[in-house]
């Protein structure tokens, strides 16, 4: 059953996105998509990528750094960066693999127990959701004139769902059926990690989303596409969180088809397509260049260590 489940996954996310991409350029015209492109989008995109890459790797190490309370000798910076940039390799196929790396990883070279070395990646990755619904919750707003929508409502109920989760997790006493549940070393780093560090991670992610949002601001400008900061960030939030999905590599294919519809009348819709393919394949050369260039005695190991977290 083990070796199915691993089959499934390695495999489902390319079949995913080879059947969104057929779609997607069956359903657009092939010249209409080419005519989009020009040197002007390389000229705007690369330096953009590559000052997302620098920034947000610096701000991964620094949100792993903040969340382990005593670091062994030699682990600094530089080697919580390295360890992430290795991780990226699988979560390009997969979000999860790569999450499984990233634990496995920190278990070894951080000496954490491997429940408090996961408690720390699910950390990190449910403060992400949140920023991003939080700032796509008030991108919807702002675009409503203040208003309330379906999907800011969505979005609050998540945010209020967390830190009461978090309130509940850190209560004093006992409670009763779920101190048990409460008591896994999955949750302890919401559990035990100080207020304000907590409050340092949040501004972390904050900054880390931001940067996402601004490397896909710079796309539409590449582009020459002119949307306001409310629409982008309420786009790119979707876009997020469809591209975190484990069903595709990457959000290839299924980001293609979101951005057609989150971005609806910005563009045409081969020119939307044409950009999220351009700026879906920047970031996986990104995240691969990244996990090759810096983390080599790694990445093996994180191949390894992802396989042996998803069995």
């Amino acid at each position: 059953m083990t070796g199915a489940r691993q089959l499934v996954q390695r495999v489902l996310p390319a079949a995913v996105s080879a059947v969104a991409l057929a779609w997607v350029l069956k359903r657009f015209e092939l010249g209409r998509l080419a005519d989009a492109l020009s040197w002007d989008v390389l000229l705007w995109l690369v330096p953009a990528l590559l000052g997302y890459g620098a920034v947000t790797l610096l701000l991964e190490a620094l949100s792993i750094l903040r969340l382990i309370e005593r670091p062994p000798p030699g682990f600094g910076a530089w080697t919580a960066a390295r360890i992430k940039c290795a991780s990226y390799l699988l979560a390009i196929v997969n979000y999860t693999l790569g999450g499984a790396a990233l634990t496995l990883l920190l278990r070894r070279r951080a000496a954490l127990p491997l429940g408090v070395a996961a408690s720390v990646v699910l950390l990190v990755s449910m403060t992400d959701l949140v920023v991003v619904l939080g700032l796509g919750a008030l991108g919807a707003a702002t675009i409503q004139a203040g208003g309330p929508t379906l999907r800011a409502g969505v979005a609050a109920t998540a945010g209020l769902g967390f830190f009461a989760g978090l309130a509940l997790l850190r209560a004093p006493g006992s409670l009763g059926p779920l101190e048990r549940l409460r008591t896994l070393s999955v949750f302890d780093a919401l559990r035990h990690t100080p207020a304000s560090r907590l409050l340092e991670l949040l501004a972390l992610r904050v900054i880390f989303c931001l940067a996402f949002f601004a490397v896909g601001g710079f796309a539409f400008q590449a582009f020459g596409i002119e949307i306001s900061g409310a629409r982008l960030v309420l786009g790119m939030a979707i876009m997020a969180i469809v591209g975190a999905l484990p069903i595709a590599v990457a959000g290839l294919g299924t980001g293609q088809i979101a951005a057609v519809y989150v971005f609806e009348g910005v563009a045409t819709a081969e020119t939307l397509v044409a950009l999220s393919l351009v700026l879906s394949a920047g970031l996986i050369a990104l995240r691969a260049g990244m996990g090759i260039l810096f983390a080599r005695e790694f990445t093996r190991e994180a191949l390894e260590q992802g396989r042996e977290g998803a069995a």
